[in-house]
């Protein structure tokens, strides 16, 4: 039987079976057959019995210890029929059998469908299946509906309250303990507990629980107070029918005898009933706050629950509703706001948490920077995996910082790769020159980096930077349960294409001309080439960007210039003597050594084709 089955069963007004749970003889667990029951030891990382543990369409009792030999870790396991009136009962030790009544024992393995009332017994244990007699109850709802939890509810609730009536002694303690109460509920782990606590002392009830709902209707005390001798959160349970009923109205309900006849067994003599639902902000029941009053042995001690005093139990809910919705608000936002600070600097962080509406997707302007560990299969091979690991995470530390120290926005990192953005969420009109500033500063970063690793690595490691800027979709690339902020469209592939050529030129960083153009502050940079390169049609314009330029730097410009302006116009000659003049003269400049050989290959070819262009051979 499903569970949904099972609560439309309860709410036609069909009592659930009763699980009784006994240890020699004395009684220690008691809750409803609303699922299928897999009853058994304790496993390790479980909590110690005894317990129930609810799952997705069953649950698991926690009834033997963990060194309790004799009972199986799966023991038992009932499971309710559609008649509501028998079970289906399964041996699932191995090894030991289940004694069901003088004459039947069911052994390993086995199962039987077996009639309410019922007695299993094992090992020392005893577990009891009982319909609890028809509980004709006379729910008497509240006026009004229960109201879900928002800064107005409160004001209502208390305005609905003759407070007029009151004794003012007992409205100062009343209020003294209900405002003890919502204080405790975002700093306290025991404010179920308190709130059964209050309740009993405010309207005066024998026992009072907060109880928890699930999504499927399945209740679990989270706290029971209780003045009844003997009386605990494991073997008090609440009417079934009555916290249905709440849950369905989402009204706070109440019960009151007649006479002393309409006590019955399931509800183990009581005689007077309260519950009052808790909402989410959605206004969906999420809990419930329960009482009941009992009878004494003079019948002339008739028990009542007025209609004052259920209204106090709704306030009371009420106020607890909105304690819960603010701490889960808050954690909400405590959980956006870390999630933000792993791809955006605080202040921007905070931004958006006060406006979530910035992270929607839209067209913007940006500069992205692409980032590349040179060689890093070599690096990999040599380190193993877990220096491997590592290094990754030290070096991508170091350049996160440099792209948060410029504004930067994090937005992925791809194996030995780190991916950037500058002008979303929030545009920025100088999207390109910070970009450029935080590609620098990586490269500065370098040297400390080498040092640290120095003693692992054969040679300094070596990075490889791409930028690009254009226009790109920006918003939330990744799903409901993995957030990713970043942009798709061709100036994402381009960035990514630029970063891939700086080993075809041995340039450390290279720009596109959008990126150049976008720039406030003009960097001395030199063009490199005019390139198409794998999957973009379009040919690009690339520039290379030093970190700190060398003193002759604008020298060596003016003398590559010279030459890849020689090699376009097919001045073959001019460009060979220029390049291998260049190539010779700083042989450390491997993109002069690539300009050399790209004229020396011209030559070779005897090429007509446009060498104004170069195709690059790979990504």
């Amino acid at each position: 039987m499903s569970d949904s089955t099972l609560q439309s069963e309860v709410d036609a007004g069909r009592a659930i079976p009763l699980v009784l749970f006994y240890h020699r003889h004395k009684r220690v667990f008691a809750t409803p057959l609303d699922a299928r029951l897999e009853i058994g030891r304790q496993r390790a990382g479980e909590p110690k019995p005894t317990r129930r543990l609810d799952r997705s369409n069953s649950a698991r009792i926690v009834l033997a210890p963990l060194d309790d030999v004799d009972v199986s870790r799966s023991h038992l396991s009932l499971e309710i029929q559609p008649d509501g009136r028998s079970v289906q009962v399964k041996n699932l030790s191995r090894t030991q059998p289940v004694q069901l009544s003088s004459d039947t024992k069911l052994e390993p393995g086995k199962e039987i469908l077996a009639e309410i009332p019922l007695l299993a017994q094992f090992s020392g244990y005893a577990v009891g299946v009982e319909l609890p007699e028809d509980e004709d109850l006379d729910l008497q709802p509240l006026p009004e509906r229960t109201m879900a939890p928002t800064r107005q509810s409160m004001e209502t609730g208390l305005s609905r309250l003759n407070i007029d009536t009151m004794d003012e002694r007992l409205l100062l303690r009343w209020l003294e303990t209900v405002l003890r109460v919502f204080q405790s509920a975002a700093n306290s782990r025991d404010f179920p507990e308190l709130a059964a606590k209050a309740l009993v002392k405010i309207v005066g009830l024998d026992a009072a629980a907060m109880l928890e709902c699930d999504s499927e209707g399945r209740w679990r005390t989270a706290a029971l107070h209780s003045v009844v001798e003997g009386q605990n959160e494991h073997t008090w349970v609440p009417s079934q029918t009555l916290l249905a009923q709440v849950r369905k109205e989402k009204r706070t309900y109440r019960h009151v005898p007649t006479n002393v006849h309409d006590i019955t067994q399931s509800l183990q003599n009581v005689s007077a009933l309260v519950s009052a639902p808790i909402l989410d902000r959605a206004g969906t029941v999420v809990g419930a706050l329960y009482g009941d009053r009992r009878s004494s042995r003079q019948s002339s001690d008739f028990p009542d629950i007025s209609p004052f005093e259920a209204k106090l139990v709704e306030v009371l809910a009420s106020g607890i509703a909105a304690g819960l919705a603010r701490v889960k608000e808050e954690q909400a936002a405590m959980a956006a706001r870390v999630q933000f600070e792993q791809f955006f600097t605080p202040q921007l962080a905070a931004q958006l948490e006060k406006d979530p509406q910035l992270l929607e997707g839209r067209g913007a302007q940006i500069t992205l920077v692409f980032a590349d560990i040179r060689s890093f299969s070599r690096i990999s091979e040599r380190l193993g995996p877990a220096l491997t690991m590592s290094l990754i995470q030290d070096t991508m530390e170091a350049l996160s910082e440099c792209v948060l120290a410029c504004d930067g926005v994090l937005v992925d990192y791809l194996g030995d790769e780190l991916m950037a953005m500058w002008g979303a969420p929030i545009a920025q009109l100088n999207h390109a020159d910070l970009a450029c500033r935080a590609a620098a500063q990586m490269l500065q970063t370098l040297p400390a980096l080498n040092d640290r690793w120095k003693n692992l690595l054969e040679a300094p490691m070596e990075l490889g930077i791409g930028l690009n800027s254009g226009t790109a979709h920006v918003g939330n690339t990744g799903s409901r349960q993995k957030f990713k902020y970043g942009p798709l469209g061709d100036t994402v592939n381009i960035a990514s294409r630029v970063e891939g050529a700086t080993k075809y030129f041995g340039a450390e960083c290279l720009i596109t001309g959008t990126t150049l153009a976008a720039m406030e502050s003009k960097p001395v940079t030199r063009r490199l080439a005019r390139a198409r390169v794998i999957n973009i049609e379009q040919p690009l314009d690339l520039h290379e960007l030093k970190s700190t330029p060398p003193a002759d730097w604008p020298e060596r410009c003016r003398r590559y210039t010279e030459a890849l302006e020689a090699l376009e116009i097919h001045a073959f000659d001019r460009a060979d003597g220029l390049a291998k003049k260049l190539a010779t003269e700083f042989p450390q400049d491997r993109a002069a050594a690539c300009l050399a050989s790209r004229v020396a290959t011209a030559i070779q070819n005897g090429s007509t084709d446009d060498t104004g262009i170069w195709c690059l051979p790979g990504k």
